[in-house]
């Protein structure tokens, strides 16, 4: 055993002279043990990187569980929530039904609509405007609302056979009636060619915040009640109205079919007696039916109407009480 011990050790100190040395033979030698041994290596090695990868798997399926257990617990949560909304609105939506039904209210008309694409804009200092591939063939006519999938976009303006012309939000000449946050302030919010609107005519002792949100009030009788114009922005007496609309990048727009009274006195197809091919509420009696009846009187704006148009008759009945 000693002799056995001896031996090793010396032959462990030569190894190490010689790999001092750097000897061929001895290079050569160790190449060779690490071209046999490369196999057995890569074998023993296969167990412990298959250990790994598994251990890898197991800490991702953890993970994994854990994110999934907690998004479905967040889903069941808000699927709840979601439930509370949903009865609490079908309660509102019959309370709202039966107060109909004790006021006599009447339905709201459906609003019909066009989509076109904006195929021209026009930006200047004084200006904002852009083009948009639907006419009058369209049932398209002045005043008629302008929206995107975002918010209002503006109102037209001029309407050909085919084109029409879009006011923006930020023009210059635009004049908006709107209702402020949940209590509805009424205000007027105003192009000045810049990325946001004015918000100026605000009632007296209104409240309102950074954040409220900017809707129509219909009050001018063109533009329909409750379209989404933006959000209150700034800071106390300087507010400003975001629009939630990208008026700088335009693509395809809707045109909503609203026929207000204030509509059929604006525009100069409607008072010459020329309604178009189309509407939001088109005539039930064909062509031939009304060039058979009697002819109809066109509207006449309101400054048109005078007190000596309605004066003769009670000059007369006066008179006759005399």
């Amino acid at each position: 055993m000693e002799f056995l011990s001896f031996g090793l050790y010396f032959l462990c100190a030569v190894l190490l002279v010689l790999s001092r040395i750097g000897h061929g033979i001895l290079e050569d030698a160790r190449d060779e043990l690490v071209d046999l041994s490369a196999p057995f290596l890569e074998l023993a090695s296969v167990p412990a990187i298959e250990a790994r990868r598994a251990v890898d798997r197991v800490r991702l399926y953890v993970r994994v569980h854990q994110d999934a257990v907690g998004e479905v617990d967040r889903l069941t949560k808000q699927n709840e929530e979601l439930k509370q909304w949903r009865w609490r609105t079908q309660l509102l939506e019959r309370k709202v039904a039966h107060l109909r039904k004790l006021l006599h209210a009447a339905e709201e008309p459906a609003l019909v609509y066009a989509t076109g694409q904006v195929i021209a804009d026009a930006r200047g200092p004084f200006v904002r405007s852009a083009l948009v591939n639907l006419g009058r063939n369209d049932g398209l006519r002045i005043g008629y609302a302008v929206i995107n999938g975002d918010g209002l976009v503006g109102r037209t303006v001029e309407a050909g056979d085919s084109v029409a012309r879009v006011l923006l939000l930020n023009d210059l000449n635009s004049r908006i009636p709107v209702l402020v946050g949940p209590r509805g302030a009424r205000g007027v919010a105003l192009g000045d060619n810049s990325p946001e609107l004015q918000l100026g005519f605000l009632e007296e002792g209104a409240e309102i915040y950074a954040g409220d949100e900017v809707y129509t009030s219909g009050s001018d009788g063109v533009l329909p009640r409750g379209l989404r114009v933006g959000m209150v922005v700034g800071e106390p007496g300087a507010y400003r109205i975001r629009p939630f609309a990208d008026l700088n990048s335009l693509d395809a727009v809707s045109v909503l079919f609203f026929d207000a009274p204030a509509l059929k006195r604006t525009d100069p197809e409607i008072v010459a007696g020329n309604r178009g091919p189309l509407s939001a509420s088109p005539d039930a009696e064909p062509e031939e039916d009304r060039t058979a009846a009697a002819p109809a009187v066109p509207l006449a704006p309101v400054a048109a109407i005078s007190p000596a148009t309605i004066s003769p008759p009670i000059t007369e009945q006066a008179q006759a009480e005399r």
